[in-house]
């Protein structure tokens, strides 16, 4: 859902990635390409395991954070109809592969439902046209609704995974075993990912565990704390000694924490060199001892009630 920011790094420490990802025992491939990593999903695609996040950015702004993150090696690009900002996220996508960037099979593009549509079967048609594009890689219900349009949205992307226009489906913004269970259990597609408020102060590690008994994967808005709260996040003086130990900053010790736990994490900012730095986190590895001086700042508090 909703996504945020960070500092200045070269792109090219991208490149010089550090196989090993995860400490958990994750299927996460490294891409050699020298982009992020990437984890299979349930539904048979790679995802990779860091993205950019566009909520609250629009028109050029947009356009031009999506066109130098997949310049700096992001493949994974999140927007909604919520945003309202696809077709500024699609505008910056085609102008990076025209100009021979990427291909759009590169790519792993997700967008969002809003659970209170009546028209969701166009709304998904919509969201490839604002977007131009033939396929979404994965579309989620963005939030709760009632039962029955919390039902409607996932048909109707059931329904499009069956009519290829979307690859994958998940939900979002559901945080225990019990909210999510049946979606897990009542439809014919599982949720492929389930994108959450994640951060430090709020981990969420035994949903992380229940989504991945379903092959599902757990993806991190605010990854940095979000909007408001990445000075609460990034000014923990342990994290800024670890930082220090690597040569890294902040943001990109807890970005590298994310993805090091199992977690998707999708960042956002239209900074150029803020956004350099949050991919730049593939050449160097937290130690367990610092993997678990980070876990112990866990408080169970977010900060969004969605």
């Amino acid at each position: 859902m909703f996504v945020f920011l960070f500092m200045a790094c070269s792109s090219d420490a991208a490149s010089q990635a550090v196989p090993k990802v995860s400490n958990k025992g994750d299927s996460i491939v490294q891409n050699s390409k020298g982009a992020a990593p990437t984890v299979k999903l349930n539904s048979g695609f790679d995802m990779p395991v860091l993205g950019l996040g566009t909520w609250t950015l629009r028109g050029k702004v947009a356009e031009d954070a999506v066109y130098v993150a997949i310049k700096n090696g992001y493949r994974l690009i999140d927007t909604a109809k919520y945003y309202d900002n696809e077709e500024a996220v699609g505008r910056g996508i085609r102008r990076a592969i025209d100009d021979g960037l990427v291909k759009r099979e590169d790519l792993f593009v997700t967008s969002k439902l809003v659970p209170w549509s009546s028209s969701l079967d166009e709304d998904i048609d919509d969201s490839l046209e604002k977007l131009g594009l033939e396929y979404i890689d994965l579309m989620l219900l963005h939030q709760h609704g009632s039962d029955a349009e919390d039902k409607a949205v996932y048909k109707a992307m059931e329904r499009a995974v069956k009519a290829k226009k979307i690859r994958s489906i998940g939900i979002s913004n559901y945080y225990t075993e019990k909210t999510a269970k049946r979606f897990f259990a009542d439809f014919e597609i599982k949720p492929a990912v389930v994108q959450n408020e994640n951060h430090v102060f709020y981990q969420n590690t035994e949903f992380k565990d229940y989504a991945k008994r379903y092959g599902a994967v757990v993806e991190s808005y605010y990854p940095l704390g979000g909007r408001g709260h990445t000075e609460d996040v990034l000014g923990y003086k342990v994290v800024a000694k670890i930082a220090k130990a690597h040569g890294k900053s902040a943001a990109q010790v807890v970005l590298r924490w994310h993805v090091q736990s199992g977690y998707i994490a999708v960042p956002g900012s239209k900074n150029p060199d803020h956004i350099a730095e949050n991919i730049s986190i593939f050449d160097f590895e937290l130690t367990d001892d610092e993997m678990k001086q980070i876990a112990a700042l866990d408080t169970g508090h977010r900060y969004e009630n969605w």
